[in-house]
């Protein structure tokens, strides 16, 4: 039976295995973000190392169970992802355990600081968004095509047991009116098979260090549709717009500069024609936003009556109207933001 993975018995875990020496250990941090995973930072002589196990079921309020083998799904990511991304944009992979569902991983750049934290104080950087478009775009470019690829991603199970029944599904069930629509698009992204997903390609897993983002947690990929990557980065750009309506013009600018360097990577690339993919993604993005308010996982800084309402407003718009371009998607959000402004008296 695999053993259970917490901060008092990684660092004997890691001599065990001989990838450190007994004297080498420091200090021992529980990190405490993301929901699927026991994640562990372990401090050496040399350089930090994170151990992270994968959870068969998830720390939310609802029930949400998931294939433990999904871990080295993850480890066969970074290691694909390693031949396409530049030095110092992923971890390295440094050790895998089957028996106990877990690997051993390189730790993000010293003095890195996590994109979504950043972004919730109101840290708008467009240069950030802009490179993580960029890797994104070079991702897809990279993978588009590749049957080996193809082959060794092609099962997606964690895809639906991590996202589609706990976002599309769960949700279509809360919102009956939408679930046609919402089920188009599950059968959308799960029919489309042209490049490799990151599957969670959101701003908690990108850390920022000098200028330049890492990227974290692939135990989502999976060979599919690059509309979900696209909507997901997106939709989370845009809920933190609606989260800190005064400055809303900072988070558009972010969502733009992630679709124009996303776009510069794969402009000339059959297949990945931005103008095709675009429409495709402002739905996506709807279904997104929903989920992100009524379904399994919703987000924890949206939390009054009257802000989930809005973004339930707006996500249906989406879903519902001719909105074809992120141009629109963002003319919908900004008017959305207005009308309340008007109806509560409020300043934004």
């Amino acid at each position: 039976m695999p053993f259970d993975l917490d901060a008092a018995n990684a660092a004997e875990y890691l001599v065990s295995q001989e990838l450190v020496d007994p004297g080498s250990v420091g200090a021992v941090e529980l990190l405490g973000w993301g929901v699927s995973n026991t994640v562990v930072k372990v401090a050496t002589t040399g350089e930090p190392l994170v151990i992270k196990q994968s959870l068969p079921q998830l720390r939310v309020a609802q029930d949400w169970f998931a294939d433990r083998e999904r871990v080295f799904l993850e480890c066969a990511c970074i290691k694909t992802l390693g031949r396409f991304l530049p030095p110092g944009t992923i971890p390295r992979l440094l050790h895998e355990d089957r028996d106990n569902y877990l690997f051993v991983m390189s730790c993000a750049p010293e003095n890195s600081s996590n994109w979504k934290e950043q972004l919730l104080r109101g840290e708008a950087d467009p240069q950030i968004a802009r490179q993580v478009g960029e890797l994104l775009g070079t991702v897809h470019r990279s993978t588009t095509g590749i049957v080996s690829i193809a082959n060794e991603f092609a099962d997606q199970a964690p895809f639906v047991q991590l996202r589609i029944d706990p976002y599309h599904r769960s949700t279509a069930k809360v919102h009956p009116g939408l679930a046609e629509i919402i089920n188009r698009e599950v059968r959308r992204m799960l029919d489309v098979k042209t490049v490799l997903v990151h599957g969670d390609y959101s701003p908690k897993n990108v850390m920022v260090a000098g200028g330049r983002p890492f990227l974290l947690d692939f135990e989502v990929a999976h060979y599919g549709n690059p509309v979900f990557d696209l909507a997901f980065m997106l939709n989370h750009l845009l809920l933190k717009a609606v989260y800190n309506a005064p400055i809303k013009a900072d988070y558009f600018t972010l969502a733009r500069e992630f679709w124009l360097g996303y776009c510069s990577r794969v402009q000339d690339c059959p297949g990945l024609n931005p103008n095709n993919l675009e429409g495709e993604t402002v739905r996506q993005m709807g279904c997104l936003m929903l989920a992100r308010i009524d379904g399994k996982s919703p987000v924890e800084y949206i939390e009054d009556s009257a802000t989930q309402d809005l973004v339930r407003s707006i996500a249906t718009t989406l879903l519902t109207q001719s909105v074809a371009t992120l141009a629109d998607a963002i003319e919908v959000v900004s008017n959305h933001l207005a009308r309340s402004t008007q109806a509560s008296g409020r300043a934004i």
